[in-house]
């Protein structure tokens, strides 16, 4: 027999009332209460239906997080940290990735009543209208990736690319380096992409002979993977442009540009240095190990719900600002040309 609520309250010794507080959000009840409560639903195995509570509480308790990918494993980080912490207030999430179809993602959210979303895909790949219109029906909106929205509508988490990008440069220039490639893998005229301004306004304070000539921009779609890099980098050295480092738009690119310059007989870092940017896992256990900006990124999913959470439960809107640390590895060393 399916166990009800009021079971659980008769095993814990509350009251039904203080099993839905429990339930819905078990920070606003003292923790021993809780855990009778937690510790009575799992004894007897208690499944609340969601539809029906959903009608009592206005809130179905599920949300969305939108990415481009899974691909890269800096977004599977984000979305463990986002995940975790909302699970941790009963929260169950909708993960949706899509090459085309971010749009019809942004539908479904209003018809599935989800009560808020997380947004950390590429901002040319959606609409933004689409976003205003879950917020005209009530749903609430953190986006990352410096999208260009109304922030008094939506709250926004970034990484601070240009503080990056100018942290990037200057310890390059230090080694030596006045040549600095930069494979973006976007186009310049996508505004959202701040570290190729925070690249070509380096450029121009250390006055390097440099910059545009040596911008590698994509091609819509604008993919980013580490074939994508390989490709850039062949590109690079074809052009005959002279160049003693190289910025990755991310790591993946980073290691598939590493791949390329090694089968061409270009040594890394003898011949050029390489840094990306994100730090996944991945670059740890290159050869050689990569240099690369970092961020710990399951804190940022972690932040990213706490700020959906706020925005969902006292209402408002706000911004938040990840710096990014340069985790100095073997792949860049003292220019040598």
């Amino acid at each position: 027999m399916k166990a009800t609520r009021e079971d659980v309250a008769k095993m814990a010794g509350v009251s039904t009332a203080t099993v839905s507080n429990v339930l819905n959000d078990p920070g606003k009840v003292k923790k021993s209460t809780a855990d009778k409560v937690l510790e009575a639903v799992k004894a007897l195995d208690y499944r609340p239906d969601m539809i029906a509570r959903s009608m009592s509480t206005k809130r179905s308790m599920q949300l969305g997080i939108v990415l481009e990918s899974l691909a890269n494993p800096f977004f599977g980080d984000i979305v463990r940290g986002f995940e975790n912490a909302a699970n941790e207030k009963n929260y169950f999430v909708n993960i949706c990735t899509g090459f085309n179809k971010l749009d019809e993602y942004f539908d479904n959210f209003i018809t599935r009543r989800v009560d808020g979303v997380f947004v950390a895909a590429i901002p040319y790949k959606f609409n933004v209208d689409k976003i205003y219109n879950l917020v005209q029906k009530g749903i609430k909106i953190v986006v990352s990736g410096n999208v260009c929205a109304d922030f008094r509508k939506v709250s926004s988490i970034e990484m601070n690319y240009i503080g990056a990008m100018r942290e990037i440069m200057e310890y390059l220039y230090k080694l030596g380096h006045k040549r600095i490639a930069y494979i973006s893998g976007l186009g310049k005229n996508l505004a959202y992409d701040l570290r190729i301004k925070g690249y070509l306004d380096m450029v121009e304070k250390l006055q390097l002979p440099c910059g545009e000539e040596l911008l590698i921009e994509g091609k819509y779609p604008y993919s980013t993977g580490m074939e994508d890099g390989y490709q850039y980098a062949r590109q690079l050295i074809d052009s005959g442009k002279e160049f003693t480092a190289v910025i990755c738009v991310n790591d993946l690119v980073a290691l598939g540009a590493m791949k390329a310059f090694k089968e061409c007989g270009i040594r890394i870092p003898e011949d050029v240095s390489v840094i990306g940017f994100d730090g996944i896992e991945f670059g740890k256990y290159w050869e050689p190990e990569l240099t690369t900006m970092s961020m710990n990124k399951v804190e940022f999913g972690e932040k990213a719900f706490e700020m959906l959470y706020s925005n969902m439960i006292k209402g408002g809107t706000s911004y938040h600002e990840y710096d990014m640390e340069l985790i100095v590895r073997n792949s860049t060393s003292q220019c040598r040309r």
